[in-house]
């Protein structure tokens, strides 16, 4: 009588790999179209990915001019670059120069009434250390152009947010001193008390986190 073939260990095997090869291959597939499916660069943020934790620094200066500055903070839990900011003032306040500076080390000694440094891209991370940075802006003012006191000064901010390559404009909600905003109350106060209160230059220290 014939004998049946006998199965071989490794035949035995053969079925069970196979198996395991399809499941492996399907996971790989799966994992890979949830990949391309996941958000990614500006679109993974939160929007807005800037936002301003409150309060700003103020200085009144000679000629007629104001200096602003103003704490940003990354709210996105990756790392954002600041690429540039553009303030909108109110009536009777001209632009000299808006740019933006890191908080830290970097401008523990900077002074409001200084010279204001050029604008440049900053980066901003997620720890405490390095998710600041500060808006500084200066105008000079025409008193006779300010908006009457309960006029809306149609003040705004924006902010150019980058992420590798990708970039996009957010609005940040200017600060105020009680209903009036913040440009709008420091150059009324330059309008009816041009000179400084003290002698010395304000500094701008290391914000807290």
């Amino acid at each position: 009588m014939r004998t049946g073939k006998r199965r071989t260990p490794a035949s035995r095997l053969r079925g069970p790999i196979i198996a395991i090869v399809v499941l492996l291959v399907l996971a790989g597939a799966a994992y890979g179209f949830l990949w391309l499916r996941k958000p990614k660069g500006l679109a993974a943020l939160p929007n807005p990915a800037i936002a301003t934790p409150g309060g700003f620094l103020a200085y009144i200066g000679s000629g007629n001019t104001i200096t602003v500055g103003l704490q940003v903070r990354n709210v996105a839990n990756v790392p954002v670059t600041l690429a540039q900011a553009r303030i909108v003032p109110p009536s009777g306040l001209a632009k000299v120069i808006v740019t933006q500076v890191p908080t830290g080390e970097d401008n523990s000694g900077f002074a409001l009434a200084g010279t204001l440094p050029a604008s440049a891209p900053v980066r901003l991370g997620t720890d405490v250390s390095d998710r600041n940075a500060i808006i500084l802006a200066r105008f000079t003012v025409n008193c006779s152009q300010l908006p009457a006191s309960g006029v809306p000064g149609g003040e705004q901010i924006f902010v150019t947010v980058q992420v590798d390559q990708q970039q996009r404009e957010e609005e940040l909600t200017p600060p105020a001193v009680g209903t009036v905003p913040w440009l709008t109350a420091t150059a009324r106060r330059l309008c009816t008390d041009p000179l400084p209160a003290t002698s010395g230059q304000p500094q701008l220290p290391p914000l807290p986190g």
